[in-house]
């Protein structure tokens, strides 16, 4: 382990009024979701999705907004992915997963992600400390919790996975495999 994060500083307090709508998923992960569809297919698949989800480009801008959102109309965006692209959405997710850790060090985060552990199970005891690193700048986001136990004997990692997303592991499985990927050289299975 790389230790934890110093304790949090106190939040400020908000204005009255400036809440949030209610907690939900951040734009980052429809934006990312969409980044994902636009390199696999282009464009044009990216419009039939929203045309089956029943999304016009108004409402997709404010799903695309980084504030939260509801959680509704992202599903309706995955389901209609899967649809379109006549993908189960277990391997949606999963491939989701990659394309996150991609997107990621993609967007300059190599150094911090890599910071966070040395092997694959000193990253995955830090992970919390990101989510909690996190929720400084996104209070009302609900992130997982994740407890990893490596045996070093067997060389095998127990993950639990907590989540209020019911169904959503095979994206956790896809960031496993691409992190042990790209920042480890492992392959993972």
């Amino acid at each position: 382990s790389n230790g934890s994060w110093p304790a949090r500083p106190p939040r400020p307090s908000r204005p009255r009024g400036s809440e949030f709508p209610s907690p939900g998923m951040y734009a980052y992960i429809p934006g990312i979701w969409k980044d994902m569809v636009l390199s696999m297919a282009g464009p044009e698949t990216w419009a039939k999705i929203l045309v089956e989800a029943g999304i016009s480009s108004e409402i997709e801008a404010e799903v695309l907004n980084t504030a939260t959102r509801r959680e509704d109309l992202v599903l309706e965006i995955f389901g209609a992915t899967c649809k379109v692209l006549a993908l189960p959405l277990d391997d949606a997710l999963r491939a989701f997963g990659r394309h996150f850790v991609t997107f990621t060090l993609r967007s300059g985060n190599g150094p911090f992600l890599r910071s966070q552990g040395r092997t694959l199970p000193a990253f995955l005891e830090n992970v919390n400390s990101i989510h909690n690193y996190m929720e400084r700048d996104h209070p009302n986001a609900k992130f997982p919790f994740i407890e990893s136990t490596y045996d070093p004997v067997a060389d095998t990692l127990l993950l639990t996975y907590l989540s209020i997303r019911v169904g959503v592991s095979p994206l956790l499985l896809g960031v496993i495999e691409e992190i042990a990927a790209r920042l480890y050289g492992l392959l993972v299975s």
